[in-house]
């Protein structure tokens, strides 16, 4: 299939530089060609006020809760999430699997629907969750790449395409070295509470070899170095450590220091996969720390469109030629993302789920259904 796109702006190559005024060829689902948009024909799909992004990635969610939306709001992180007897523990042991798979395969589909191209999944229950997980995934659309991360548990490791712990105290660090090592990309909850820091779960980690950390709400500059000079990635929660009370996980320090970040949305419980509204937390986040320069947006921005796929060891779905068409459409004509002042910024405060309108996944092109509503 051959078609092309007409858009007054898009975020091109690994830089994600800002160009204006394009025609994208795509040929057999690659992008042959960024041309002016002079090279387009009138009948091309598009037009003056679309923006085309790379299908941002969301590097952090527990698809599963999905199953028991708001439940617990009252009760403490501990109480919530803790294995083996946390209220969400007790919820999954106690759900029919079925339930399980609708609920994860809803889960993803929302997340399609909000335009993602990636999603890295934490599944409890050993080889039994990561195989509820598979299933579900295939019920789902296609262009949507779910990435089930699996512990330790009954039926250990089927069904899993790597691994993730709960904590790093969970383990002997030999046997999560032994873990991290034979099953990638390895991940671990790490320094989301002052507690587990204490207790050295950071220190763990990094002696294990994980290829990155989620939270690191209680991590400090030395930890970030050591992280940036081992090449341990940081995933960030935002809006989950603001609403489990944890506080502002340290994002500007972070990016000062060059750790590679990304964003995720966490327990799906309390957040749904959509990703802006955590690009929009992570950058108030790193301007009330002081990181106030110019490229804290487009920091933000590589971290929900080009990190997310290196850190799992895959390629980011760059807007170049030779790449994979996996891009979304947003219509901000009425945004004023086009004269802002700084583009990066108005990408990440302005776009949100209600503005992406189609994605292109390979040599389809979708619009993205917005409304159930009849008249």
């Amino acid at each position: 299939m051959e078609f092309s796109l007409r858009v007054g702006m898009a975020l091109v190559g690994w830089e994600l530089e800002v160009k204006r005024y394009l025609c994208i060829h795509l040929r057999e689902g690659i992008i042959e060609s960024v041309e002016s948009w002079s090279s387009c024909s009138s009948e091309s799909p598009g037009g003056e006020g679309f923006l085309a992004l790379p299908q941002p990635g969301n590097a952090h969610v527990h698809s599963a809760d999905h199953a028991f939306p708001e439940y617990g709001v009252d009760m403490g992180l501990k109480e919530l999430v803790a294995p083996p007897h946390g209220l969400k523990h007790r919820l999954l042991e106690s759900t029919p699997p079925s339930m399980l798979v609708d609920a994860i395969s809803e889960f993803y589909t929302l997340a399609w629907s909000m335009g993602l191209g990636l999603l890295v999944d934490f599944r409890e229950g050993g080889g039994r969750g990561c195989k509820l997980a598979q299933k579900a995934k295939s019920l789902t659309p296609k262009g949507l790449k779910a990435l089930i991360l699996g512990r330790p548990g009954p039926e250990w490791p089927e069904g899993c395409e790597g691994l993730g712990v709960s904590s790093p105290l969970d383990y002997e660090v030999s046997t999560l070295k032994r873990l991290s090592s034979e099953h990638k990309p390895a991940m671990a909850h790490v320094a989301e509470d002052m507690e587990a820091r204490i207790k050295g779960d950071f220190e763990g980690a990094l002696e294990a070899g994980l290829d990155a950390i989620i939270h690191g709400v209680y991590l400090k500059r030395e930890d970030l170095e050591a992280m940036r000079d081992k090449g341990v990635a940081l995933i960030f929660c935002p809006q989950s450590n603001m609403w489990h009370g944890l506080g502002s996980p340290p994002i500007a320090e972070a990016f000062k220091v060059g750790v590679k970040t990304a964003l995720g949305s966490d327990n799906a419980s309390w957040n749904t996969p959509e990703i802006w509204g955590e690009a929009r937390a992570a950058l108030l986040i790193a301007r009330m720390q002081g990181f106030k320069e110019e490229r804290a947006a487009l920091e933000v921005l590589k971290s929900i469109m080009v990190n997310p796929y290196t850190i799992v060891g895959g390629k980011p779905p760059i807007i170049e030629e030779g790449y994979e068409a996996k891009m979304i459409i947003a219509d901000t004509s009425n945004l004023g993302i086009f004269e802002a002042l700084n583009p990066y910024s108005g990408i990440v405060k302005r776009v949100s789920t209600a503005s992406i309108i189609a994605r292109v996944d390979g040599g389809d092109l979708k619009e993205l259904p917005k409304s159930k509503f009849k008249h």
